[in-house]
């Protein structure tokens, strides 16, 4: 029992020296080794690196990994030497080795563990090409130690929390890599370092020039990699790294070459990826919806290799072959459903590994749909200012066409289209001078049958749609050989061809080469019916438009087109509509001219006539026309209607521009002939009219015509924009000469205007009218809003049974007041508001000497002063007087005693005659004369014109 308690007592003791031990070694190894350990890796690292080590920690233990030893480097930061920013591009924050006390003692060493923790490493390329990254030199050996050395094993590499990011803004690439852990195994046996492996982490992104891919994607690999450092040669064997569930074997070497700044790759990728991942990513944004469809199952196969001199400026050669296909696609947000689709092609980038040396083609690309299929094939070479070449075999039905396109309404097309295209030519290149030397071309054929489609919301169907369209490489040559079809159930036909449309399209010499082209086109009917004149509001600024494309715009205004348009109808908003219209068109740049225009109207008129405008971004401006318009027979109203329809051209088909004050952007001169007129009531021969519309409204130069067995005259303005809607205010100087008194009361009969009646009225007049009225909707004028100044001069005037004149003098008998002579005589009178007012009259008649002034509203109360020689009217000869005055001898006319009368009428339409006295008499003439100035000072009448 003594012997064992004795046993116990020396275990116990070598238990507290070895316990003692384990503790004061590592304080020892602190205390003695730590400064030289530090002292030692920062020699070694400035024999092999200029570049700056910061301060960092060691510990030792052997509790942790015992009977093992542990050493601990913390905080670790190697940082670029050179720059101002010195900014970090190795950082490890804790690097942990684990090594048995026995190693030492091998020739072959072991080290147990290594563990990295949050290592960092960042390496970049700025704009100009310069490189920074970690700068590790090999070591000079001293001739006596050749031969000599350790053989080391590593057992266990373990990396946590990794992040490895490289830039390079020279040639726009990069990469960055999460590892979250590695666990590796390593040999550093001469004369080469072997790690094998497995690693788990995500790639953030590989970038190129314009692309991100593999976004945040997790991956898992096995790896296997050799390095030399005699010959800086590593080799990548063995490694796979699995990504969205494919496998993608990489193989491959690289070697340091003596300049230090380049390496020579060989390097091989293999493998698939999900099409649907991999395109969202390839493709542009515009694209990305394309792609982005969970039907997309099916995995994109690739085959990469690059090999060659590699640097901070160089690219090395590199190459990769895809293919890939799926069957019942479902095209994203469409019911369209593709039965197969195949693409294989093969990315290069050329001898020169530049984007001027690279070529993308493509040996396949076929999709089918139900029965129809497109086949494509073609290369793309020089990316910096792409060259396409290819072809297009196939066919589509239009609704298939508008769902892959995703045009708007694509349920409203049908019909098929067959296309049999080759193509060469430049894709919008950049303006270098190697691609303006290019030529491009095109040759093939494009039919459609039976399309159908919706052209616009505003414009209707588009049916039976039927066309042929040959492509010819003479002038990229586009010939329409016949395109017909029915727009809103109106047949169309064109036929043409149009000349350098591939170069302007492409910008390809545009300048030397400007598209021209020759069409014919024929419409069976035409429908402006329900064309509704915009009217701007008043006190606002225009909304600006949208800019248009600019490759749009420049074929649309730039071109230069001869064009022959003829159409059967046409109709139109106003009564009248057109017939046989042939058009012909003559279009360089911007300036559209229109040397000939043709047409006849419904009324039997025939329009004849040029005219030219200016078609830019801000549509049509500056139009002109000279139109003449000739008619057997023409009804005003409807010419006035076609006059406010040229006036709305400028509203419905020009984008405001902001003009000076004053400038006149349109204009349209008019001559209209016409054997007989009508305007309502008016009739006349012999009609003929000039105006000139321009600024909103129509001058009417010169207005001729015979009327009431007279001729009329007049010239004036008709505003076409009114101060509210269908008002159009105008303003005439109007000339009657030798007018039949019959003819002109014969038209107030048919107006219902409470004046003589026709059958009471002979005689003849001279005249001139101020005019001005408003015109409603039906270009008619509104008494309510007329008013015209007269000054007329009366032949030969008779007035036969006038009922107010027998009512007024029915104490004299029947037979000397039922048929009045009149000497000749100046009169003036105005019409305003329905009122007719004269200052008075000398109406000297073979009853007696007369003088009539006052006013009266139409078929209301009147008011009239009456001066009349009474004598002459109880005992005067008449037949005397009769004989005087129509031998226009006035010499005893006029010279009796006069008396004066008041004349009323009242709302029943009967007159009263009465008495005034001499005083009331002038207070009441007075007062007229007093009304009269006032009211033309008040409708502003120029009088002098009526002198």
């Amino acid at each position: 029992m003594t012997r064992l308690s004795h046993w116990a007592k020396v275990l116990l003791a070598a238990a507290v020296i070895f316990l003692l031990v384990g503790l004061l070694i590592p304080l020892l190894l602190a205390t003695v080794y730590k400064d030289q350990i530090v002292s030692t890796i920062r020699e070694e690292f400035a024999q092999h690196s200029e570049q700056r080590l910061a301060d960092f920690d060691v510990h030792f233990s052997l509790l942790r990994h015992f009977p093992r030893l542990s050493v601990a480097v913390d905080n670790v930061s190697i940082r670029d030497n050179i720059s101002s920013a010195q900014s970090e591009v190795l950082g490890i924050r804790q690097a942990q080795v684990v090594i048995g006390l026995t190693d030492f003692l091998q020739k072959r060493w072991t080290i147990r563990r290594v563990l990295l923790k949050g290592l960092n490493y960042h390496q970049w390329v700025d704009s100009t090409g310069k490189k920074t990254a970690l700068v590790w030199k090999a070591a000079k050996r001293q001739s006596s130690g050749a031969g000599k050395g350790h053989l080391v094993d590593i057992a266990a590499l373990r990396i946590e929390d990794a992040r490895i990011t490289v830039e390079n803004a020279y040639k726009s690439t990069g990469f960055a890599l999460l590892v979250h852990h590695a666990d590796l195994k390593g040999d550093l046996s001469k004369p080469a370092l072997r790690l094998h492996g497995t690693l788990n982490g995500t790639v953030q992104h590989i970038s190129s020039r314009k692309l991100k891919i593999f976004r945040q994607q997790p991956f898992t690999a096995t790896a296997s990699y050799d390095y030399n450092p005699a010959t800086k040669t590593g080799t990548i064997h063995h490694t796979q790294l699995k990504a969205n569930g494919s496998v993608i074997a990489f193989s491959g070497r690289h070697q340091k070459l003596p300049d230090q700044e380049h390496s020579l790759l060989d390097l091989r990728l293999s493998g698939a990826q999900p099409a649907r991942i991999l395109l969202t990513d390839l493709l542009p944004d515009s694209l990305k919806n394309y792609a982005d469809d969970p039907a997309l199952k099916r995995p994109f196969t690739f085959k990469f290799h690059m090999h060659g001199r590699s640097g901070p400026k160089t690219r090395p050669h590199s190459r990769m072959a895809f293919q890939f296909s799926a069957r019942d696609y479902h095209w994203p947000q469409s019911p369209l459903v593709i039965q197969a689709l195949q693409v294989q092609g093969e990315f290069d980038n050329g001898k020169k590994n530049t984007l001027e040396t690279s070529t993308l083609t493509i040996q396949q690309f076929k999709m089918q749909a139900d029965t129809n299929t497109i086949s494509v094939q073609g290369r793309l070479t020089n990316l910096k200012s792409p060259v396409l070449e290819g072809t297009v075999i196939g066919n589509l039905s239009l609704t298939q066409m508008a769902h892959l396109m995703k045009w708007s309404g694509d349920s409203l097309y049908s019909g098929t289209a067959s296309i049999d295209l080759a193509l060469n030519s430049p894709l919008r290149p950049t303006g270098t001078s190697d691609s303006s030397l290019i030529e491009p071309f095109w040759k093939g054929t494009l039919q459609v049958r039976n399309g159908c489609f919706q052209v616009a919301s505003e414009s209707g169907h588009c049916t039976a749609l039927n066309a042929d369209i040959a492509f010819m490489q003479e002038d990229n040559l586009l010939q329409i050989r016949e395109v017909s079809g029915k727009l809103d159930g109106r047949s169309f036909r064109i036929n043409g061809e149009i000349r350098n449309l591939l170069r302007y399209w492409l910008q390809v010499g545009h300048k030397a080469y400007p598209v021209r082209s020759r069409l014919e086109a024929h419409w069976s009917e035409m429908d402006f019916s329900n064309l509704k004149l915009r009217r701007p509001a008043k006190n606002k600024p225009d909304k600006p438009s949208p800019p248009p494309d600019s490759l749009l715009s420049d074929f649309l205004f730039g071109a230069e087109c001869l064009a022959t348009v003829q159409v059967d109808k046409v109709r139109l908003p106003s009564r009248e509509n057109l017939s046989n219209v042939f058009v012909r068109i003559h279009k360089q740049g911007e300036l559209v001219r229109i040397p000939q225009v043709q047409c006849q109207t419904t009324y039997g008129g025939h329009i004849a006539g040029l005219g030219q405008f200016r078609l830019n971004q801000n549509g049509i401006q500056q139009p002109y026309a000279a139109l003449t318009l000739s008619y057997p027979s023409l009804d005003l109203q409807n010419l006035f209607a076609f006059l406010s329809e040229l006036n709305g051209v400028q509203t419905n088909y020009r984008r405001p521009t902001r003009k000076r004050k004053n400038e006149l952007d349109y204009r349209f001169d008019l001559e209209v002939k016409a054997n007989k007129l009508a305007y309502r009531a008016l009739k006349g021969e012999n009609f003929a009219l000039k105006t000139v519309i321009r600024d909103e409204e129509a001058r009417l130069e010169r207005l001729t015509m015979n009327a009431f067995n007279g001729r009329l005259g007049a010239r004036g303005v008709l505003k076409l924009n009114g101060p509210s809607a269908n008002q159009y205010p105008v303003r005439l100087n109007v000339n009657l000469r030798q007018v039949d008194l019959y003819h002109l009361f014969r038209a107030a009969d048919e107006l219902q205007l409470d004046v003589f009646k026709s059958e009471n009225i002979r005689g003849n007049l001279d005249c001139s009218i101020v005019y001005r009225a408003e015109l409603d909707e039906t270009f008619l004028p509104d008494l309510n809003r007329t008013t015209a100044y007269t000054r007329a001069t009366l032949r030969e005037m008779e007035l036969i049974n006038v009922e107010p004149i027998q009512q007024a003098l029915h104490f004299l008998p029947k037979a000397k007041t039922s048929h009045i002579y009149f000497q000749d005589v100046e009169v003036r009178f105005l019409l305003a508001q329905n009122r007719i007012m004269t200052p008075g009259v000398n109406l000297t008649n073979n009853l007696s000497h007369l003088h009539l002034g006052g006013d009266y509203t139409l078929n209301q109360t009147g008011s009239f002063l009456v001066e009349v020689g009474l004598m002459d009217l109880l005992f005067g000869n008449n037949k005397r007087r009769i004989r005087q005055i129509q031998t226009v001898d006035s010499t005893r006319l006029g010279n009796s005693f006069k008396s004066r009368l008041f004349l009323q009428r009242g709302n029943s339409g009967k007159y009263h005659l009465k008495i005034s006295g001499r005083r009331d008499f002038e207070t009441r003439r007075n007062a007229l004369r007093y009304r009269w100035a006032s009211e033309l000072g008040r409708q502003k009448i120029d009088t002098t014109f009526a002198r």
